[in-house]
């Protein structure tokens, strides 16, 4: 099973990068990937990467990282990609204390392909503010963060990985 999380400022490729993740593994087809509300798609099975930026024009930035953080709870294999990601794991681990990170890989995006404004200049460092404060939480379950840019492919340990239910 693969539950990955890709995560980091506006304009890094987090899109571009799941697009090629979930193109590259054909059982993706298959993976797991909840509604807005939270609820799963599709007799918990809709076949497409999760985008949590879906969610921030409809909800403040506290509701879309709580519904996020429940969408960990579905059974993998699935991608949730979004800037809300690294607040969710922190919700996830907050209302969670003592267990393990509900994911198997987490990538960190960093270099925006396009200048940003002011506000995503702002919410790039808060995204990046709140990943280092769980940083030390996914290294004690095992869980190093791969930091990249939208160029990043995935290994072949990995996609191999995604095929295992």
């Amino acid at each position: 099973m693969s539950r990955i999380c890709i995560t980091g400022g506006p304009k890094t490729g987090k899109t571009t990068l799941t697009g090629r993740l979930f193109e590259s593994h054909e059982t993706c087809r298959g993976l797991h990937c909840p509604r807005i509300d939270g609820s799963l798609r599709d007799g918990h099975r809709c076949g497409e990467p999760c985008h949590t930026d879906d969610l921030i024009g409809s909800h403040d930035w506290s509701e879309a990282s709580q519904a996020v953080s429940e969408w960990f709870d579905a059974p993998g294999p699935w991608i949730i990609e979004g800037v809300v990601v690294s607040r969710a794991l922190r919700k996830w681990r907050d209302q969670h204390p003592g267990q393990a990170p509900p994911v198997d890989r987490v990538i960190f995006l960093y270099m925006p392909y396009e200048p940003l404004s002011k506000g995503q200049n702002a919410m790039a460092k808060g995204v990046a503010t709140v990943h280092e404060e769980i940083e030390s939480w996914l290294r004690q379950h095992g869980i190093r963060t791969e930091y990249g840019d939208g160029n990043m492919t995935a290994p072949q340990d990995q996609r191999s990985s995604m095929s295992e239910t």
